[in-house]
């Protein structure tokens, strides 16, 4: 038998012959497990952290956000808090589908004309024959095509309604393609799968007065204009850029993960979204107003609340039980919100205290939670480790020695 053949039970058997210290598994949840992914020998788990009372279009909501990184959800809820009492964001989704695209290879005989006039026939049929999603409110929209020598790329805008829409998306392409094949002119099918280009834009807004961004007026203001010029570095440098968006993806990514949407289509939607003029440049922008700073995101956020894995699996069952009952849109918007507030948190790190000092933070707890010593020992060294500015493990292990030795 080879290795993907093997019951998970005999996999983990095989590689513990090899070395392997794998976690202790329940065998049901291992079984579960096997029937969501290939050559499964273990699970790996991610905290599941929340955001709570985020505003969002008048509306307040406890978010969901799934990763290991405390300085990423102590960021979104730094920025969350911040955006609340400036009277919270203003979000927009546009749900207006997803891309597919079809290329075909066409002889002489092909008229591209005569190709568009059977459109509106070929997206009946597919409506019929996917009448379900239609029923739920999507379809497909339209259909474009370009020709380019003797390859025809079409464009098919699927909506997807309530779901992220890549599997119907893709059956909807191969169905489609199947006709056209008998199209006059048509010698081949290339490909017809769904495109990740951007979709499904989401746009989300806060005004900050600024004199919640410090002492005074002056001071806030001062550090506006800081945030403002660090943004436009973003929009001009792609260094800065790819860094700045980054940040963004570190809150977009841990809410996609928590409600079970596909990140890496998203990343890549995103990263897409932010060369479309050319260059490389932040997907935020930043700006002073008078006595206020204005914030924005536009993010591609091409995902779903039904379908997929979100109905098979617990632990995204439960991210969904904290949001409530929410429609896609909203939970686009709530997503590009998150981003925005990471985005902003980094930005006025970097502008007042310097970002290094809250991750050194974070990350000096993690140290001394991991200290072979008791509660209290652990709490006074992260205390020193604060207080003295020391880090790393070694510190740790020194002023555990210290505490030990008075």
């Amino acid at each position: 038998m080879k290795f993907y053949q093997l019951p998970p039970t005999e996999r983990r058997t095989e590689l513990a012959k090899d070395g392997a210290d794998l976690l202790d598994v329940e065998p049901a949840e291992l079984e579960r497990l096997n029937e969501m992914s290939e050559n499964v020998v273990s699970e790996i788990v991610l905290p599941l952290s929340v955001i709570k009372d985020a505003l969002v279009n008048g509306k307040k909501w406890t978010i969901p956000m799934a990763t290991e990184e405390a300085s990423v959800v102590a960021a979104a809820n730094h920025g969350m808090s911040v955006f609340k009492k400036a009277g919270g964001v203003t979000a927009e989704s546009d749900r207006t589908g997803i891309y597919g695209q079809i290329v075909l290879e066409v002889g002489d005989a092909f008229s591209l004309k005569k190709f568009e006039k059977a459109f509106p026939d070929y997206i009946a049929l597919a409506n019929q024959e996917f009448a379900s999603l239609v029923r739920h409110g999507g379809g497909l929209k339209e259909i474009t095509a370009e020709q380019k020598g003797h390859l025809v790329y079409l464009l098919a805008l699927v909506d997807p309604a309530e779901a992220m829409g890549a599997n119907k998306t893709n059956a909807i392409l191969e169905f489609l393609a199947q006709k056209m094949e008998f199209f006059p002119g048509v010698t081949a099918k290339l490909f017809a799968i769904l495109s990740n280009y951007p979709s499904q834009i989401t746009m989300a807004k806060v005004k900050i007065p600024v004199d919640l961004l410090g002492k005074s007026q002056e001071a806030g203001l001062a550090v506006a204009q800081k945030m403002a010029l660090l943004a436009k570095i973003g929009e001009e440098d792609v260094y800065r850029a790819t860094t700045n968006n980054k940040g963004i993806m570190n809150g977009v990514d841990a809410a996609l993960i928590a409600t079970g949407n596909d990140y890496r289509a998203v990343e890549a939607a995103s990263h897409a979204l932010a060369v479309k003029n050319g260059r490389y440049a932040s997907l935020s922008h930043w700006a002073v107003d008078g006595n206020f700073l204005t914030g924005e995101v536009k993010l591609p956020l091409a995902i779903g609340v039904v379908g997929g894995s979100i109905s098979a699996r617990p632990d995204i069952r439960q991210s969904y039980s904290i949001l409530g009952k929410i429609k896609a849109k909203e939970l686009a918007e709530l997503i590009a919100s998150v981003g925005l507030a990471n985005n902003f948190a980094a930005l006025n790190a970097i502008s007042t205290k310097g970002i290094q000092a809250g991750h050194m933070r974070l990350q000096s707890r993690n140290v001394a939670m991991n200290l072979d010593a008791t509660d209290e020992e652990k709490e006074a060294v992260y205390q020193l480790m604060i207080s003295q500015q020391k880090y790393g493990e070694s510190a740790a292990e020194d002023f555990l020695k210290e505490l030990r030795g008075r």
